[in-house]
């Protein structure tokens, strides 16, 4: 396959920038209780459909979670062709996944962190220990994991990012072994053993499809597929198929009956739905590419701080604006200007050369215990 039709980077902080404006929506109007009283316009929809819509948007978590690992799988590949790779290998490429996940997390934490105490808007305990305990769960990533208080809830994700990086190294390891059945592997258990109500498990299937699409260029091999020759005619009815398809899975899993009994596999269906819709028919045109990928690359900092702005600092004003499209703008727009704020203050301090120190240092700490482990060992 030609290298320039590959998904990209590019492509990649596209459906990133769909997937910050799902969150958004999905925190913004999903429920009446999030609007915290305050009347909000959804013209042209009716309040119940547009509320409805919204609720649908909570698929961004897959969407996250699948590019997510499939960035980490094509990066697994990039060095280690067929993935084999020793089991010291694998613990270095957790460690260094993770310390990228800490690091890159620092400036939005500490900031977060800062303007809830100075505002009393924490959501800590009020005892010392306990506040200390969650603080220092909630810098490390892995507050929900451990079930102590996070700062906001939105942040639970990240322990969810934690548990995708962990688990890679295995199932690449199993999958070099038994490529596709690795979905089964998945999909049996997820659907009949694993409690699917639980954020850390319920959307774990986008794992195998993300590993299986990276490794296979499935994205690119759906998009290059020719239902017939007619170029036009092709575009329209695979705009068609795929539209009706990712509509129906929306459908079936907004449906009560549907997500009792199918959730697990749906939170995997959909967003691989979505992302492949998008990258054939939306990411790439003209202008709305470059919006997408602007928001894109602030999309990180955008999911750390948003829910503070509209929750917990300036609630009120964001929904003053009386109307669905302005409140979602004015809250991307606040939440972009905070990102390019912490980006500016990350290269007045020299933020990367000085977490690339910092991981340099701990990788290396790390390699020699586990070469003098394994010495020990042989």
């Amino acid at each position: 396959m030609n290298v320039k039709s590959r998904f990209t980077k590019n492509n990649t902080l596209a459906m990133k920038g769909i997937a910050i404006s799902f969150l958004l929506f999905y925190h913004c109007f999903s429920k009446k209780s999030r609007m915290g009283g305050m009347y909000v316009d959804f013209a042209p929809l009716s309040r119940e459909v547009a509320m409805m819509i919204s609720r649908c948007m909570v698929q961004c978590v897959g969407l996250f979670a699948f590019l997510s690992v499939y960035g980490l799988t094509r990066s697994v590949k990039k060095k280690y062709q067929s993935y084999e790779f020793s089991g010291r290998e694998g613990t270095m490429f957790v460690l260094e996944r993770y310390l990228h996940l800490v690091l890159f997390f620092t400036i939005p934490f500490f900031f977060c962190m800062g303007v809830t105490f100075l505002t009393d808007t924490s959501s800590y305990a009020k005892g010392l220990v306990s506040a200390l305990v969650s603080i220092v769960m909630d810098f490390f990533c892995v507050g929900h994991l451990f079930g102590t208080q996070v700062l906001i809830s939105t942040w639970w994700y990240l322990s969810l990012e934690v548990l995708l990086i962990v688990f890679l190294p295995f199932v690449l390891r199993f999958y070099r072994k038994y490529s596709w059945l690795i979905v089964l592997m998945f999909l049996l258990p997820g659907s009949f053993l694993i409690e699917k109500h639980v954020h850390l498990t319920k959307y774990l299937f986008v794992m195998p499809l993300a590993v299986c699409f990276a490794d296979q260029d499935v994205l690119e091999r759906i998009r290059d597929f020719m239902i017939v020759r007619n170029k036009w005619m092709n575009k329209i009815l695979k705009f068609a198929i795929e539209t009706i398809v990712m509509c129906a899975l929306f459908m079936f899993w907004y449906s009560k009956w549907g997500r009792n009994h199918f959730e697990f596999v749906l939170n995997g269906l959909i967003p691989v739905s979505v992302i492949c819709w998008s990258y054939e028919f939306l990411i790439n045109l003209p202008v709305i590419r470059e919006i997408l990928q602007f928001m894109g690359k602030h999309s990180a900092n955008v999911f750390y701080i948003h829910s503070f702005i509209r929750a917990k600092w300036i609630g009120n004003f964001v929904y003053s604006f009386g109307h669905a499209f302005l409140i979602w703008f004015v809250l991307m727009a606040s939440s972009i200007v905070i990102s390019i704020f912490l980006e500016g203050i990350k290269k007045a301090v020299r933020f990367e050369r000085l977490s690339g120190k910092i991981t340099d240092r701990i990788l290396g700490w790390a390699d020699k215990i586990l070469w003098c482990v394994s010495r020990n060992d042989v």
